[in-house]
């Protein structure tokens, strides 16, 4: 008889879980008011669901043309936001039979362009994304117009495509993965990555994708099962590359871990080479033509920051912003802010998590994590050549999120980061636990520790549940 403690398969329990409170956390979520000023990708997702791509310029502006019922859908909540009202279910209901107004057209502008006055502050980098993370909402949409729906039934249509596509993504990824399930698991089941997966920001297509790439690499390298990486695999590495690139470009530097795959599964190392090196090329490329075609929509957001004199710095002064990187890190209030906001910061409406409970992840969670990480394994030996390189790769990435910040969000010549948020490192958190991974601890996880780490995945997330549903944030 099968013992059905030992035989729960993570990812069947992350399907469960993630689809119970990524329902919870849609619903529970204020309209337009999730991570990543979420009225912005709405208007995106919409602008795309009419068959367009490139922002819209109208005076000296850039953003895109939406209904007017969807314009009049975010003013209402983003003026019940900054009065502070908690928004209630009488608000939503309200809503549900507003008309969309679509031959009514309103100009948003999420960013500008030159000429602009000195003093302006109000920019967003949304306005340079690709439609890739917008392609599942943005159909739903289309559906929800063609069957008339009210624009705050639309925002939520579009918020369901993108969770079916990040459960489907998570799902595969630690199906897929051939070591580390379970802390993709616990990965993946923290409030802030739900939230976000559960929202219509870009993020929830990032951290799908970028855990599922992770785990394709991990596949390829240690699967016994494929002996070499043939035009098939070259290919889902090709697609998915692509994908990444365009969905945000720091995260294309995950394809360093090409480097974890034995040589031999290339014939020799020369073709493994030539393989990566068209890879590589062909895939940035295409990322830096978009880049290049929509930057000059883009300003930074803040004031006394420019972008060609924080690079002139940087590349002058390469230690120093090593340096700089270091003291950041070393901040304690930017620290606190990066792990509250790694775990369940829900910063779109200015709704935290309570102390306690961001005391409980910021000892347990992590302690955990790392226990996990050293007892989740498989028969599979990952060696200290291929745990250098995914190191390496992490550092990159981190690096690159980090100059990305200091570029855009950053007065010239600062000694610390601004801006930086913890959701940002969730896409390549797995990497940092991989270095742990080890065979020489003997313990079963599924004598029961499996429903340990279920049991704290469940708590946590239905307290923060709660919270989103009550607004009681001092508890």
């Amino acid at each position: 008889m099968k013992n059905w403690v030992t035989d729960i398969k993570p990812q069947t329990i992350f399907l469960i879980i993630g689809l119970i409170y990524g329902l919870g956390f849609l619903l529970a979520n204020p309209p337009l008011l999730g991570v990543d000023n979420e009225g912005e990708h709405y208007d995106k997702a919409l602008y795309l669901s009419d068959g367009y791509v490139i922002p819209e310029i109208f005076d000296h502006h850039a953003g895109y043309y939406v209904p007017q019922g969807a314009y009049n859908l975010e003013v209402k909540f983003y003026t019940l936001r900054n009065m502070h009202k908690k928004i209630g279910v009488d608000d939503i209901l309200s809503s549900l039979n507003q008309p969309l107004n679509e031959s009514n057209k309103v100009f948003t502008d999420v960013d500008r362009t030159p000429p602009i006055p000195s003093t302006a502050v109000s920019f967003s980098a949304i306005i340079t994304y690709s439609p890739l993370p917008y392609l599942a909402s943005a159909f739903a949409m289309t559906i929800g117009k063609i069957l008339s729906f009210s624009p705050i039934i639309l925002m939520y249509i579009g918020r369901l495509a993108n969770l079916i596509v990040w459960l489907t993504f998570i799902y595969l990824a630690i199906r897929i993965t051939p070591v580390h399930k379970w802390v993709l698991l616990m990965l993946s089941l923290m409030p802030m990555t739900i939230l976000a997966g559960s929202s219509l920001s870009a993020d929830s297509f990032a951290i799908a994708l970028s855990f599922l790439v992770i785990a394709i690499f991990l596949n390829f390298a240690f699967n016994n099962n494929i002996k070499n990486i043939e035009t098939k695999e070259i290919g889902i590495l090709f697609i998915l590359m692509i994908m990444l690139a365009l969905s945000k470009q720091t995260y294309f530097f995950l394809i360093f871990l090409f480097f974890i795959i034995p040589t031999n599964k290339f014939v020799n190392r020369n073709r493994m080479f030539i393989i990566f090196i068209i890879l590589f090329l062909s895939t940035f490329l295409i990322s830096i033509y978009w880049n290049m075609d929509v930057n000059r929509f883009y300003l930074p957001t803040f004031l006394h920051v420019s972008i060609p004199l924080q690079t002139s710095f940087i590349e002058s002064n390469p230690l120093n912003f090593i340096n700089i990187i270091i003291n950041t890190i070393l901040t304690k209030n930017i620290v606190l802010s990066i792990i509250t906001s790694f775990i369940g910061d829900f910063r779109g409406y200015t709704i935290y998590l309570p102390n306690w409970l961001i005391t409980f992840y910021f000892i347990l969670y992590p302690s955990m994590l790392t226990l996990t990480a050293l007892l989740d394994k498989s028969d599979i030996i990952v060696d200290i050549k291929q745990k250098l390189i995914i190191l390496i790769t992490f550092i990159t990435v981190f690096v690159l999120i980090c100059i990305s910040m200091y570029l855009t969000g950053t007065p010239v010549g600062q000694n610390t980061i601004n801006n930086i948020v913890g959701r940002y490192f969730i896409p390549i958190a797995p990497l940092l636990f991989l270095v742990l991974y080890n065979n020489k601890i003997k313990f079963n996880i599924g004598k029961g520790y499996n429903l340990i780490i279920i049991s704290v995945i469940i708590f946590s997330l239905t307290i923060a549940l709660y919270l989103l549903v009550t607004g009681n944030f001092n508890l």
